[in-house]
Protein backbone atom coordinates (compact mmCIF):
# COMPACT_ATOMS: atom_id res chain seq x y z
CA UNK A 1 0.00 0.00 0.00
CA UNK A 2 1.40 3.38 -0.97
CA UNK A 3 2.10 6.27 1.36
CA UNK A 4 -0.63 8.36 -0.29
CA UNK A 5 -3.28 5.73 0.51
CA UNK A 6 -2.07 5.34 4.10
CA UNK A 7 -1.89 9.09 4.66
CA UNK A 8 -5.34 9.66 3.10
CA UNK A 9 -6.90 6.91 5.22
CA UNK A 10 -5.25 8.24 8.39
CA UNK A 11 -6.47 11.76 7.59
CA UNK A 12 -10.05 10.49 7.28
CA UNK A 13 -9.76 8.40 10.45
CA UNK A 14 -8.20 11.23 12.49
CA UNK A 15 -10.83 13.74 11.34
CA UNK A 16 -13.57 11.26 12.19
CA UNK A 17 -12.18 10.73 15.71
CA UNK A 18 -11.79 14.49 16.12
CA UNK A 19 -15.40 15.20 15.06
CA UNK A 20 -16.87 12.51 17.30
CA UNK A 21 -14.72 13.64 20.22
CA UNK A 22 -15.68 17.31 19.91
CA UNK A 23 -19.31 16.69 18.94
CA UNK A 24 -19.59 20.12 17.32
CA UNK A 25 -23.12 21.52 17.35
CA UNK A 26 -22.83 22.83 13.81
CA UNK A 27 -23.55 20.20 11.16
CA UNK A 28 -21.32 22.17 8.80
CA UNK A 29 -18.34 20.71 10.66
CA UNK A 30 -19.61 17.19 10.01
CA UNK A 31 -19.72 17.89 6.28
CA UNK A 32 -15.92 18.21 6.37
CA UNK A 33 -15.56 14.40 6.55
CA UNK A 34 -17.46 13.56 3.33
CA UNK A 35 -15.78 16.51 1.62
CA UNK A 36 -12.37 15.20 2.68
CA UNK A 37 -13.24 11.74 1.33
CA UNK A 38 -14.08 13.29 -2.04
CA UNK A 39 -11.20 15.77 -2.14
CA UNK A 40 -8.30 13.45 -1.18
CA UNK A 41 -8.47 11.24 -4.28
CA UNK A 42 -8.73 14.37 -6.42
CA UNK A 43 -5.78 16.01 -4.63
CA UNK A 44 -3.70 12.86 -5.16
CA UNK A 45 -4.63 12.88 -8.87
CA UNK A 46 -6.58 9.63 -8.75
CA UNK A 47 -9.33 9.31 -11.33
CA UNK A 48 -12.26 7.60 -9.62
CA UNK A 49 -14.29 5.42 -11.95
CA UNK A 50 -17.96 6.36 -11.95
CA UNK A 51 -20.35 6.17 -14.86
CA UNK A 52 -24.05 5.69 -15.22
CA UNK A 53 -24.70 2.27 -16.65
CA UNK A 54 -28.13 0.66 -16.69
CA UNK A 55 -26.48 -2.77 -16.48
CA UNK A 56 -24.41 -1.77 -13.43
CA UNK A 57 -27.43 -0.12 -11.74
CA UNK A 58 -29.54 -3.21 -12.40
CA UNK A 59 -26.80 -5.41 -10.97
CA UNK A 60 -26.77 -3.28 -7.82
CA UNK A 61 -30.55 -3.47 -7.48
CA UNK A 62 -30.63 -7.24 -7.97
CA UNK A 63 -27.80 -7.82 -5.47
CA UNK A 64 -29.50 -5.41 -3.05
CA UNK A 65 -32.81 -7.25 -3.33
CA UNK A 66 -31.17 -10.64 -2.77
CA UNK A 67 -29.16 -9.51 0.27
CA UNK A 68 -31.19 -6.71 1.85
CA UNK A 69 -34.82 -7.76 1.42
CA UNK A 70 -34.52 -10.83 3.68
CA UNK A 71 -32.85 -8.67 6.37
CA UNK A 72 -35.60 -6.06 6.00
CA UNK A 73 -38.41 -8.59 6.41
CA UNK A 74 -36.79 -10.60 9.21
CA UNK A 75 -36.17 -7.52 11.33
CA UNK A 76 -39.56 -5.94 10.58
CA UNK A 77 -38.50 -2.89 8.65
CA UNK A 78 -40.84 -0.01 7.91
CA UNK A 79 -40.31 2.54 5.19
CA UNK A 80 -42.84 4.90 6.80
CA UNK A 81 -40.07 6.63 8.77
CA UNK A 82 -37.96 7.38 5.69
CA UNK A 83 -37.90 11.01 4.55
CA UNK A 84 -36.53 12.61 1.40
CA UNK A 85 -34.04 14.46 3.59
CA UNK A 86 -32.80 11.18 5.09
CA UNK A 87 -32.38 9.53 1.66
CA UNK A 88 -30.65 12.61 0.23
CA UNK A 89 -28.30 12.80 3.22
CA UNK A 90 -27.52 9.08 3.03
CA UNK A 91 -26.74 9.39 -0.69
CA UNK A 92 -24.75 12.63 -0.76
CA UNK A 93 -23.33 12.69 2.78
CA UNK A 94 -22.59 9.02 3.36
CA UNK A 95 -22.87 6.47 0.52
CA UNK A 96 -21.35 8.46 -2.35
CA UNK A 97 -18.38 9.97 -0.44
CA UNK A 98 -17.56 6.65 1.25
CA UNK A 99 -17.72 4.69 -2.00
CA UNK A 100 -15.74 7.40 -3.80
CA UNK A 101 -13.00 7.14 -1.16
CA UNK A 102 -12.97 3.47 -0.13
CA UNK A 103 -13.76 1.72 -3.41
CA UNK A 104 -12.94 4.37 -6.01
CA UNK A 105 -9.65 5.41 -4.45
CA UNK A 106 -8.31 2.87 -1.96
CA UNK A 107 -9.58 -0.37 -3.52
CA UNK A 108 -8.82 0.83 -7.03
CA UNK A 109 -5.27 1.71 -5.95
CA UNK A 110 -4.68 -1.66 -4.30
CA UNK A 111 -6.18 -3.79 -7.05
CA UNK A 112 -9.32 -5.40 -8.38
CA UNK A 113 -9.00 -8.69 -6.53
CA UNK A 114 -10.35 -10.47 -3.47
CA UNK A 115 -7.38 -9.45 -1.31
CA UNK A 116 -8.14 -5.78 -2.01
CA UNK A 117 -11.83 -6.31 -1.22
CA UNK A 118 -10.96 -7.90 2.14
CA UNK A 119 -8.39 -5.27 3.08
CA UNK A 120 -10.61 -2.33 2.13
CA UNK A 121 -13.55 -3.90 3.98
CA UNK A 122 -11.40 -4.12 7.09
CA UNK A 123 -10.33 -0.48 6.70
CA UNK A 124 -13.95 0.52 6.07
CA UNK A 125 -15.09 -1.25 9.23
CA UNK A 126 -12.29 0.31 11.30
CA UNK A 127 -13.29 3.73 9.97
CA UNK A 128 -16.55 3.21 11.90
CA UNK A 129 -14.60 2.81 15.15
CA UNK A 130 -15.14 6.44 16.29
CA UNK A 131 -18.91 5.95 15.98
CA UNK A 132 -18.65 2.76 18.05
CA UNK A 133 -16.47 4.32 20.74
CA UNK A 134 -18.14 7.72 21.13
CA UNK A 135 -21.77 6.81 20.40
CA UNK A 136 -21.73 3.23 21.63
CA UNK A 137 -22.90 1.98 18.24
CA UNK A 138 -20.76 -1.16 18.17
CA UNK A 139 -22.99 -2.66 15.45
CA UNK A 140 -21.41 -0.15 13.07
CA UNK A 141 -18.28 -2.31 13.08
CA UNK A 142 -20.34 -4.97 11.31
CA UNK A 143 -20.12 -2.69 8.28
CA UNK A 144 -17.34 -5.09 7.26
CA UNK A 145 -19.95 -7.47 5.79
CA UNK A 146 -21.86 -5.05 3.54
CA UNK A 147 -18.47 -3.63 2.60
CA UNK A 148 -17.55 -7.02 1.16
CA UNK A 149 -20.57 -6.73 -1.14
CA UNK A 150 -19.70 -3.16 -2.13
CA UNK A 151 -16.11 -4.17 -2.80
CA UNK A 152 -17.22 -7.17 -4.84
CA UNK A 153 -19.55 -4.95 -6.89
CA UNK A 154 -16.65 -2.59 -7.60
CA UNK A 155 -14.34 -5.49 -8.45
CA UNK A 156 -16.87 -6.87 -10.95
CA UNK A 157 -17.97 -3.59 -12.57
CA UNK A 158 -15.01 -1.22 -12.17
CA UNK A 159 -17.60 1.43 -11.31
CA UNK A 160 -18.53 2.94 -7.92
CA UNK A 161 -22.18 3.37 -8.94
CA UNK A 162 -23.32 -0.17 -7.99
CA UNK A 163 -21.62 0.02 -4.60
CA UNK A 164 -23.13 3.46 -3.98
CA UNK A 165 -26.62 2.13 -4.74
CA UNK A 166 -26.11 -0.90 -2.49
CA UNK A 167 -24.60 1.30 0.24
CA UNK A 168 -27.55 3.70 0.11
CA UNK A 169 -30.11 0.90 0.26
CA UNK A 170 -28.24 -0.93 3.04
CA UNK A 171 -28.18 2.23 5.15
CA UNK A 172 -31.90 2.76 4.57
CA UNK A 173 -32.74 -0.84 5.48
CA UNK A 174 -30.45 -0.73 8.55
CA UNK A 175 -32.15 2.43 9.88
CA UNK A 176 -35.56 0.74 9.89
Amino acid sequence: MSIKIISAYLAVLILSFFLYLLKPANSLYYSSLPLLMIMLPIIFGHRVKIRFSIKDAATALIVSAIILLPYYFVFGGSLSTISIYFVTFQLLGVAFPEEFFFRGFIQDSIGRNLKAVLLVSLLFSLAHLPKAIFLGEWMSLLSFFPSLVMGWLYMKTNNILPGTIFHLLANIVYQN
